[in-house]
């Protein structure tokens, strides 16, 4: 019985786990938010090895000197219910969502480069140009609008042979980036 009590018993408070977890998620959301959005559409090896040194570095942080299971659940239970939270809130409230997220950014207009954009993200021609091709697209004049959405993913609107968008109606779209 004393090897299970030596597992899961805490070794902290359920409140020193919340805060430790609470503190934690909202200092690494605001630096990977403020670092930007490096990649378009996907983790790098960079980005992989970054998340893992990450995870190590603030594992002591987040359990402090206990080493139970259940020290372990109970910081993992705050930092799940912290993005719960905020999925929550940015659905029923918008402004919370514009504040937490960032903005979409136009890459391309009418086929061609927003450069500013593209320095602004890190966004290099090559990568631009993969994207690109992942999306069906061969040449720049083949596209109206391309973005680089908050979540780090490319889309992109092709234009067709007389330059006006697929599929969108004038009356819908909006070209304001």
């Amino acid at each position: 019985m004393s090897m299970l009590s030596d597992v899961f018993q805490m070794q902290q408070s359920v409140g020193e786990a919340f805060l430790r977890s609470t503190a934690i998620y909202w200092c690494i959301y605001l630096l990977f938010r403020l670092g930007g959005r490096r990649n378009i559409g996907s983790l790098g090896f960079a980005d992989i090895v970054v998340v893992i040194l990450v995870s190590e570095a603030v594992g002591n942080g987040l359990s402090g000197p206990s080493d139970t299971v259940t020290d372990g659940l109970m910081v993992a239970a705050g930092i799940v219910l912290w993005s719960f939270l905020v999925d929550r809130l940015g659905y029923f409230f918008p402004i919370v969502n514009r504040i937490l997220e960032p903005d979409r950014l136009l890459l391309i207009k009418d086929g061609v480069l927003q450069l500013n954009n593209m320095r602004r993200e890190y966004v290099t021609r090559t990568e631009l140009m993969e994207q690109l091709r992942l999306n069906g697209v061969s040449q720049l004049a083949q596209v109206r609008r391309a973005y680089l959405e908050s979540n780090g993913e490319m889309s992109v609107i092709k234009a067709d042979n007389d330059g006006e968008a697929v599929g969108i109606s004038d009356t819908t779209w909006n070209d304001n980036p």
